[in-house]
């Protein structure tokens, strides 16, 4: 098939890579990294899936053993009928054992682990006490393994298989580059939306997992290193440059294009309401403290029409605030992006806020990858609008 998208959109793209942005951000860090020598030591990801617990439940359908941080056997067996595991002074507690260890491994391949009511998780977990007297558990799994547990809801099963492999491609892309710069803490990735959402076992879905399995090995690189591959729900008509977003050196691969596919998305407009108590109470927590909210407007907006900044009128002075920031303040379920159209006070003085798209803008929009894909464009298609200059390149390293 040839890249009609391209095509028909090379006056766009220039567009987005000519215009002068309307700011420049602080450039601090370069997004691109080369690959590690060997590969093979980033087969397995691990996941903070709980964090800060008092206490926590265990529990394995089948065979399962638990070694202490020596690698020492702490009890095994057929089955785990859910053992209570507590942190206390001289370790960590294993029912009524105490065991003199900073973590716990629970193993148990093929059946999975439940922790608690929250998920089912493959191959083994870890249980750390950590340096607040609390549990943090980590799923330690194959790369793949876990992208079965991400692509069902950063995706969706019902979407086009070539949708679904171009999401497999960025999580497992987005995920080395975490592994590789964290390489030396006890966690890559969490499990939420910080990271990529990440369920577990159960969520699992045969359509999904031919998706990952379709796509093995397979990252996104420029000029031969690897790049953070962002992605988000809508951009709302188009996305943004990574630079203009945080503090980081243009990346040619996330300068932004045009989008004209996700109109369709349920968040291409939205619309919230926040009263001018709320904006004074989420700055003040913040450490800038307003007087009366008299008014709020945009400024510093990019070529996507992007605010970057909000200026928020008060009886004292003028404030001016990170947009991303704000927005996270607020509640970035309401306030979905910072493609703000419009702002008015409404008769009860508070502020309405009309907007396009739902994320920070960067890299692949996912409704937009979607309807390509029931457009009939293969997923390496769908890759290379979104990442212009990027390739898809299969790694035998990874395919393990």
């Amino acid at each position: 098939m040839s890249f009609r998208i391209l095509r028909s959109s090379i006056l766009l793209v220039f567009f987005f890579f000519a215009v002068t942005p309307v700011f420049s951000a602080e450039r601090l860090r370069d997004l691109s990294m080369p690959l590690p020598a060997d590969l093979r030591t980033f087969t397995k990801i691990r996941i903070l899936v709980e964090q800060d617990r008092p206490k926590i439940q265990v529990s394995a359908p089948a065979v399962f053993e638990v070694l202490d941080d020596q690698g020492r056997v702490v009890t095994n067996g057929p089955k785990l009928n859910g053992a209570t595991v507590r942190p206390v002074d001289k370790g960590i507690q294993w029912w009524t054992r105490i065991v003199p260890t900073r973590f716990l491994v629970v193993r148990s391949i093929g059946s999975g682990i439940r922790v608690g009511s929250k998920g089912v998780y493959r191959d083994e977990v870890f249980i750390y006490k950590n340096a607040k007297g609390k549990l943090d558990v980590v799923n330690r799994l194959k790369l793949d393994d876990y992208l079965k547990g991400v692509i069902p809801f950063e995706g969706n099963p019902a979407w086009a298989l070539e949708s679904l492999k171009a999401q497999a491609v960025v999580s497992r892309t987005f995920a080395l580059t975490r592994m590789i710069a964290r390489e030396k803490e006890e966690y890559d990735v969490s499990s939420g939306v910080i990271s990529q959402v990440y369920a577990g076992k159960e969520i699992e879905n045969a359509k999904t997992n031919e998706a990952v399995d379709a796509t093995r090995g397979e990252i996104l690189l420029y000029k031969g290193k690897i790049f953070p591959a962002y992605f988000h729900s809508t951009c709302g008509g188009a996305t943004t440059a990574a630079d203009l977003v945080w503090k980081v050196k243009p990346h040619p691969a996330l300068s932004g294009v045009e989008c004209k596919f996700c109109q369709k998305s349920p968040h291409y407009k939205w619309e919230a309401v926040v009263t001018s108590a709320e904006i004074k109470e989420k700055l003040a927590k913040e450490g800038m403290p307003v007087d009366g909210v008299l008014g709020i407007r945009t400024d510093k907006i990019d070529r996507t029409g992007r605010a970057h900044q909000f200026v928020i009128q008060s009886t004292w002075a003028e404030k001016r605030v990170d947009a991303d920031g704000f927005r996270v303040w607020i509640d970035p379920m309401r306030l979905k992006s910072n493609m703000i159209t419009k702002i008015r006070a409404n008769d009860a003085g508070a502020f309405v806020f009309k907007g396009k798209g739902w994320g920070h803008g960067v890299g692949m929009c996912q409704y937009g990858m979607k309807y390509l894909g029931e457009l009939g464009y293969g997923y390496r298609e769908i890759l290379s609008y979104y990442y212009p200059g990027a390739q898809a390149s299969r790694l035998k390293e990874l395919e393990g």
